[in-house]
């Protein structure tokens, strides 16, 4: 086979530039758009499962004349332990070339693939001129360029060490840092483009061990490329790290490639390096990832959006239909426990002649018939608790609180309680919630009394920033704070039924009325001394 190019695959980087070249050389072999594509495909498919990160894959280009038949040749040489990875690639790469061959040398096996070239006569004079132009085609991006350049320096390696003075010529030529060095990491020998980029000496690099030009937090990555063992066990070592400039003062991302130089006998003598300017290639890079990941957030947020405003939609739904049932189912209930009350009665206060026994299953159907008219009223009322239905207007809590207590008045009256309130503010709220909010709160506090104690209640009020604070302070029997988190739940009750009656949703309105005025509620209280409930309102429109 007549070598025409090649390249060392190490990363996808190198997958690129292997793919563009293979279509390149398939290009000036005259084969066609699709003919080119199916070859470089091919070669592609191998090529990606070959590099690992471990170790490098080689790919040469050329053509081999079999019998008078001309092939265009891709050979990859890789570690067997890549085999496994290479024939997925090769499993496929087979149904696109006319044919391909496998061997295995020690630790080496060679891949070879094969593409005919059609009605095409290739002798030596043409395959040098398809190498001039493969070799001179220019770089599309600054890794190809830093690749050949790397290439060509491989090349050049082994020609430097027959001349220093030739060295240096050279080195001093290049636009790349190229420097010798010992095996405890001090420079023997640097072209001028060091001491130009850093303005630091060869002597001063090494009296500071390289921490005067190299970036603190690139130093530890540095100086593995120090280590003898690794440079005895590899044919190069690189990494990306960041050079002082002397003329800012700013650090700049670089790449190091350091080689073993050996012997005759294969003893290592020095080690040869280059650095290269990547910088602008990783500005590049990091803006490119930085936006890849923008856009990634930008969908992932409207995405996200999109999920809450359809759980919005749904929830609202939901809600509505929760309403409409637990009004429905309210409103429908009221007629047969009004009917089961009214016999009940009857029975109770009609029937001379019953025994003891009815007359307590009477009595029990009459109060539990009595309690499920007081949960159906509750249910009703908070089912017509609705933002979208309130009229919200300007409210007189003092106008009120006055037609509260007049609903009250019995119940005040034969508890001979005491009811105080200072003046009361002008709110932005629905008139109907508020008289609610005021008479299960009042009710609340009638109801849960201490024996030979007449009610107390004592209604406040406190101005905040842009809210006022309505306090409904009682002298009853209180509760303990432990039980806070549930008070205000549905049907959540603190005694039981005989003791105190209700149906446990009574503070659950409250907060919800609360809420709908964007507000807030919250109680304190002890045992024994009575209790205390906030209620925290906007004081202007909202």
């Amino acid at each position: 086979m007549q070598e025409i190019g090649s390249v060392t695959l190490e990363n996808e980087m190198d997958l690129i530039l292997a793919h563009k070249r293979t279509m390149k050389l398939a290009e000036i072999a005259g084969l066609s758009l699709p003919a080119q594509t199916t070859f470089a495909t091919a070669v592609s498919e191998v090529s990606r499962n070959t590099v690992d990160g471990n170790t490098s894959t080689r790919l040469i280009l050329g053509v081999q004349v079999v019998q008078r038949v001309t092939y265009l040749v891709a050979l990859l040489r890789h570690n067997t332990s890549n085999i496994d990875k290479a024939s997925q690639g090769l499993a496929y790469a087979k149904k696109l070339v006319t044919k391909y061959y496998i061997s295995t040398k020690g630790n080496e096996v060679s891949i070879e693939l094969f593409f005919l070239i059609p009605q095409q006569q290739v002798d030596l004079l043409k395959i040098d001129e398809w190498r001039t132009i493969l070799r001179n085609e220019p770089p599309v991006s600054p890794y190809e360029e830093i690749k050949r350049k790397n290439e060509q320096l491989h090349e050049l390696s082994d020609k430097l060490r027959k001349s220093e003075e030739q060295y240096k010529m050279l080195t001093n030529s290049l636009p790349l840092m190229i420097f010798t060095m010992d095996d405890q990491g001090n420079l023997l020998f640097a072209n001028e483009w060091l001491a130009i980029y850093t303005g630091s000496s060869i002597a001063e690099i090494n009296e500071s061990k390289w921490t005067s030009i190299i970036h603190p937090d690139d130093y530890t990555s540095f100086s593995l490329l120090l280590k003898s063992e690794l440079i005895k066990g590899a044919s190069s070592l690189q990494a990306q790290l960041r050079l002082r400039s002397q003329g800012t003062e700013e650090y700049k991302w670089h790449q190091v490639s350091i080689n073993g130089a050996v012997s005759a006998h294969q003893e290592q003598e020095y080690r040869i390096g280059f650095i290269v300017d990547i910088h602008s290639q990783k500005v590049y890079e990091q803006t490119l990832k930085d936006n890849i990941e923008l856009k990634q957030i930008q969908q992932e947020l409207k995405e996200n959006q999109q999920t809450l405003e359809n759980s919005n939609i749904e929830l609202n739904r939901s809600n509505l239909e929760l309403q409409q049932f637990a009004y429905i189912a309210s409103h429908d209930l009221q007629e047969p426990v009004r009917k089961i009350l009214f016999y009940s009665n009857y029975l109770l206060n009609n029937t001379p002649e019953i025994d003891s026994k009815r007359a307590q299953f009477l009595s029990n159907i009459h109060s539990s018939s009595e309690r499920m008219k007081n949960l159906i009223q509750d249910l009703l009322s908070i089912s017509l608790i609705n933002k979208a239905a309130a009229n919200y207007q300007q409210v007189d809590l003092n106008v009120i609180l006055s037609e509260v207590l007049q609903d009250l008045e019995m119940v005040i009256s034969r508890k001979n309680a005491v009811i105080n309130a200072v003046d009361l503010p002008v709110i932005y709220g629905d008139a109907i919630m508020m008289r609610q909010l005021f008479s299960n709160l009042i009710s609340n506090s009638l109801k849960f009394t201490r024996e030979l104690s007449p009610p107390e209640i004592l209604i406040s009020t406190e101005n905040g920033p842009g809210e006022v604070e309505i306090i409904f302070k009682d002298n009853g029997i209180g509760f303990d704070e432990k039980y806070l988190p549930q008070i205000f739940a549905l049907f959540k009750r603190l005694h039981s039924r005989e003791t105190y009656e209700g149906t446990g949703l009574g503070l659950a309105i409250c907060r919800k009325i609360v809420e709908l005025h964007n507000g807030r509620i919250r109680a304190s209280g002890n045992e024994g001394t009575g209790a205390t409930f906030y209620v925290s309102l906007p004081s202007m429109a909202w």
